[in-house]
């Protein structure tokens, strides 16, 4: 079922190049990043850690209430450590690449009754 969002959603993506050897432990430092820091900041609703098939990219999105959530979680986030440009160069990332969207419409799936055939 589609739904316009009311109340606009905003997502961070944070990708990182990184070489495979070193995707793990980058994995486990972004996840307790967003445990000690990120998820106490007002207005968080979820973060995501995907790591590509191809085993040499780690994404990470971040879910927001609103833009100005995002905003002040990054204010926040400049006193923290370790920020994520120390975490990429811990990690050995060879590139870093941030990216911002607004959610303008969600479909969901429906729930098939039990014991209902297609």
């Amino acid at each position: 079922m589609r739904s316009p969002d009311r109340s606009t959603q905003f997502s961070q993506f944070v990708e990182f190049v990184v070489d495979p050897l070193h995707v793990q432990d980058l994995v486990t430092a972004l996840i307790a990043r967003v445990e000690r820091f990120t998820c106490l900041c007002p207005g968080f609703i979820s973060a995501q850690v995907h790591v590509s098939e191809a085993g040499d990219r780690v994404l990470m999105q971040l879910l927001w209430p609103s833009k100005r959530y995002s905003e002040l979680a990054i204010e926040r986030a400049q006193t923290a450590e370790p920020d994520l440009f120390h975490l990429a160069r811990e990690h050995h990332a060879s590139a870093l690449l941030f990216s911002t969207f607004n959610a303008v419409a969600q479909v969901c799936a429906v729930p098939v009754a039990e014991g209902g055939g297609q």
